[in-house]
């Protein structure tokens, strides 16, 4: 992985912070402040942000690119926060190498995404962005993540360090993730796992993390009223603490062992 940021003591638990389609390892600059608690680790997914690999995009190399990057830096386990397409990459490394992951944090995202909707939606992603410009499409998006509309500054304030639209990549990544489903996964894993959903999420609907909190038998649902899908963004402080709580509240023995 060509593209990260590490921030805070590396004496201290990891927390990976994975982000959203179109997006880029600096959209969670709400929660570097989470860095006084753990060691904070933020990657580019390929094909996004400062990634210089576009090549192979799959949800399963997603996963892989964190997992060997852990792996480089002598991680052997961490505490995972993932929101949207984040949060599916992550209940992929939760598939794919459970030892690794000592908590999972599923944030405005799904575990089953059936292939005629998702195959709706990517369309309806293509004809927007074939008729608008990365601008105009990062604008359009931004608007549809917010709960309330936002003056144009202040759209173009998040957009700055929010949105970074690949067009090689961007539809290719939404692609990617049609068709799957973590459901077997989260019902099997005796790992703690909060949920995060908002009730006015016009991306990933609430009903989303309602489904996957009746799948995950070792999960917990907390739920923001007054945001819409990047509550990160829009309650970055009770956000932060809700983290904070839930990592808190793992008892030792969870998490130092696999």
């Amino acid at each position: 992985m060509d593209s990260y940021l590490d921030i805070g003591d590396k004496s201290n638990d990891v927390l990976v912070l994975i982000h959203g389609l179109g997006s880029k390892k600096e959209s969670w600059k709400y929660q570097f402040e989470l860095a006084q608690h753990y060691r904070v680790i933020a990657p580019d997914l390929r094909g996004h942000g400062d990634s210089i690999n576009n090549e192979d995009i799959s949800i399963l190399n997603f996963a892989n690119d964190i997992i060997t990057l852990l792996q480089t830096l002598e991680i052997d386990q961490a505490h995972f926060c993932g929101l949207s397409l984040g949060g599916i990459v992550a209940q992929e490394i939760l598939h794919l190498q459970p030892s690794i992951v000592r908590s999972l944090i599923l944030s405005n995202t799904t575990s089953y995404i059936p292939p005629i909707l998702g195959w709706m939606a990517v369309d309806e992603r293509r004809r927007k962005l074939d008729r608008l410009t990365d601008d105009e499409y990062e604008r359009h998006v931004l608007s549809m993540c917010l709960n309330k509309p936002a003056e144009a500054f202040v759209l173009d304030e998040i957009r700055s360090f929010y949105f970074k639209i690949n067009r090689e990549t961007y539809i290719e990544t939404a692609e990617a993730a049609v068709g799957i489903n973590y459901t077997s996964t989260l019902m099997l894993s005796p790992k703690p796992i909060l949920i995060i959903g908002s009730i006015n999420d016009r991306i990933t609907y609430y009903v989303n993390a309602l489904t996957i909190k009746c799948s995950a038998p070792f999960s917990q649902l907390e739920t923001f009223c007054a945001s819409g899908h990047i509550p990160n963004v829009e309650e970055p402080q009770a956000y932060n603490s809700i983290i904070l709580k839930f990592i808190q509240g793992i008892p030792q023995k969870q998490r130092i062992t696999s």
